[in-house]
């Protein structure tokens, strides 16, 4: 057998290992029906009661691929058990990665898992406010921040996940950035990016002049 073969016997592996535990994002939830209590894709969510009921449901979604993780990494180690194949060495390694994935925050303080429980109850305080921020306060979850609809205050700044919605990109393009990014966003918070610590920088700058 050549090692070219044996190389895509490995990456067809390693692809399945790497998809098939992140399949329960594409599927259960988006549908038309689920849909009718929150905006579509890509609208700002309101911080209500639909909203913390799909962070939850979301939750669940991703507890649920690591049920669907154990049907490749048995199936990979049975096979390695009896004999080196490359495509069952291919799928352990792809269940490896998906678990680094997700047990590894992709930022710091993000907590266990893309919805922690600590951040979805952070939001649900949201509702009801110690403080408000303006007279006409509304907050509601956008692309990179939760802030207020009318003073455009940011409260949070978290960016928002994939949150099951039917994608406007399209099936097949929504598809390939869900299984690209596990369903977190593309955007990093503020205060880790690059122009967010510029933007800090201005202000501290500025409050000294």
């Amino acid at each position: 057998m050549s090692l070219g073969a044996d190389l895509t016997r490995v990456a067809i592996g390693l692809l399945m290992g790497m998809i098939l535990p992140r399949l329960p994002l594409l599927f259960f939830t988006r549908f038309l029906i689920l849909e009718r209590d929150i905006p579509p894709h890509p609208d700002p969510i309101p911080i209500s009661l639909p909203l913390i009921q799909r962070l939850l449901l979301m939750r669940r979604i991703h507890l649920m691929g690591w049920l669907v993780a154990i049907f490749p990494l048995c199936l990979g180690i049975m096979v390695l058990k009896t004999s080196p194949q490359p495509f069952a060495f291919g799928l352990v390694a792809g269940v490896a990665w998906f678990a680094l994935t997700r047990l590894l925050p992709l930022h710091g303080g993000q907590g266990f898992g893309l919805l922690p429980l600590s951040k979805i109850k952070q939001i649900n305080n949201l509702r009801e406010p110690e403080t408000e921020c303006c007279s006409k306060s509304e907050l509601q979850w956008e692309i990179r921040a939760i802030r207020c609809k009318n003073c455009r205050d940011v409260t949070m700044n978290s960016p928002r996940p994939d949150l099951g919605r039917i994608r406007s990109d399209g099936r097949i393009l929504g598809s390939f950035r869900i299984l690209l990014m596990d369903g977190n966003s593309a955007f990093p918070p503020t205060d880790d990016s690059v122009i967010g610590q510029r933007v800090e920088l201005f202000g501290k700058v500025a409050e000294e002049e």
